[in-house]
């Protein structure tokens, strides 16, 4: 179940539920729950992301591997969306109507790759 239906979420969650989720790439798991934000439409992603991942020191050049327990939490929308109604810095635009998890989860670990290391 990498990819949810913007559709599923609202039906789901419409009366506060929360809907589970679970993903796995690369040794890493993000897992946590989906929910509605009802008055601008965006879905919340809660979620922790657990593992080890190999990343590359920026100062020897050595491939070590980072244990991984962070936190996400965040909105996505089904499109583009107008800031103009809110103030939402962690705002993730979804296409075609789906929510992809494995992209979110890839997308994660890019980010983390593409930050500065140091091996302890």
């Amino acid at each position: 179940m990498s990819k949810i239906p913007f559709s599923k979420v609202f039906q789901v969650c419409k009366n506060g539920e929360k809907l589970p989720f679970r993903v796995e790439l690369e040794g890493v798991v993000l897992e946590g729950f989906l929910s509605l934000k009802n008055a601008l439409g965006l879905v919340r992603l809660e979620a922790f992301l657990k593992g080890q991942m190999p990343l590359i020191c920026d100062l020897s050049g050595e491939t070590y591997f980072q244990n991984l327990n962070e936190v996400l939490d965040f909105y996505l929308s089904d499109g583009v969306i107008s800031l103009e109604s809110g103030n939402f810095s962690d705002i993730v635009e979804c296409e075609s109507g789906m929510i992809d998890l494995e992209e979110i989860l890839r997308s994660e670990l890019e980010m983390i790759r593409c930050d500065y290391h140091i091996k302890n």
